[in-house]
């Protein structure tokens, strides 16, 4: 990643108007394993290679942050159409952009063929001590 400042969430989180001093360089890592379509393992990893200035982030509080954030999923799929699964989710140097920490639970019911319901929730903590609780529903239709 040749410009982390640049991805989808963070590029908004850019507080000088002229943009950053300099580009700062990101590594991704992403992990998928599959035991027989019943279970599966996700990870991923991605990172800043260097630190943004103090200030050039809107969470900084004025320090210099290089941030990075990981996250696990276990799924099992019960049957062809009930799938449960669990999340862990974290990051450092993060502030109040992101919590530290995420871990929750989602199951996903295929409705009709592709066509499919799910409810996740999660229960996220910052670095600042603040909590948040996210309940969400999706009806995903596949074309």
């Amino acid at each position: 990643i040749s410009n982390i400042g640049d991805s989808d969430n963070l590029q908004d989180e850019i507080v000088p108007p002229d943009g950053i001093k300099d580009y700062v360089g990101g590594f991704n890592a992403f992990l998928s394993i599959s035991f027989m379509d019943k279970l599966s393992l996700e990870c991923e990893y991605l990172g800043a290679l260097d630190e943004f200035e103090a200030g050039e982030l809107s969470f900084d509080g004025g320090k210099e942050f290089q941030p990075e954030t990981w996250n696990f999923e276990l799924a099992y799929a019960a049957t062809d159409r009930l799938e449960v699964a669990v999340k862990y989710e974290g990051g450092d140097d993060l502030g109040d952009f992101l919590p530290e920490d995420q871990y929750g639970a989602a199951v996903s019911y295929g409705l009709f063929e592709n066509t499919s319901l799910s409810l996740e929730y999660l229960h996220g903590e910052f670095e600042n001590d603040d909590e948040r609780d996210l309940v969400t529903t999706q009806l995903a239709v596949e074309f």
